[in-house]
């Protein structure tokens, strides 16, 4: 790369007198770096899907129920009186026929028919909590498992793509 002084015309000097526009590239050209990184942004390919989960008596909601294979941040927020909580579980089945305990109280999350992917539990009124998961492309529930909770309507079937 050339000097700053060898852009300057013959017979001037290169001191305060060099010219706004020389100035001007001269920044530009040190601004530039063919050693510069990319910075991850948001939103774009490589990033967390952000999907916002509201929990109350007795429903879940999710902002969307369809969204792609890969690192999926769940926020969860409990929008109700009492205490609940968010599991995602890997199956096959319907959302309203996942196996239930013998009190048929709770969903058994030891059955061979579910994956327990993540969760964020105990979560007060008011409260959120965030968890974040890889999935894979496949059916999922989301669903409360506090006693009474999944039987009285709290899940969601989710499906990844």
């Amino acid at each position: 790369m050339r000097s700053a002084m060898a852009l300057v015309p013959s017979g001037r000097s290169g001191g305060a007198a060099a010219s706004p526009l020389l100035m001007l590239v001269l920044l530009a050209s040190a601004c530039g770096s063919a050693g510069a990184q990319p910075t991850a942004t948001p939103g774009i390919s490589g990033s967390s899907t952000a999907v916002n989960v509201a929990l109350r008596e007795f429903k879940v909601e999710l902002s969307s129920t369809t969204f792609p294979a890969g690192s999926i941040t769940f926020n969860v927020k409990n929008a109700g009186t009492v205490q609940h909580e968010f599991v995602v579980m890997r199956t096959t089945l319907q959302a309203t026929a996942l196996p239930t305990t013998s009190a048929k109280t709770e969903v058994d999350e030891n059955s061979s028919w579910l994956e327990r992917m993540g969760e964020a539990d105990h979560i007060d009124p008011g409260a959120t909590k965030s968890f974040t998961v890889t999935l894979p492309a496949g059916a999922y529930v989301g669903l409360c498992n506090v006693p009474g909770h999944y039987g009285s309507g709290m899940r969601v079937a989710i499906t990844v793509q």
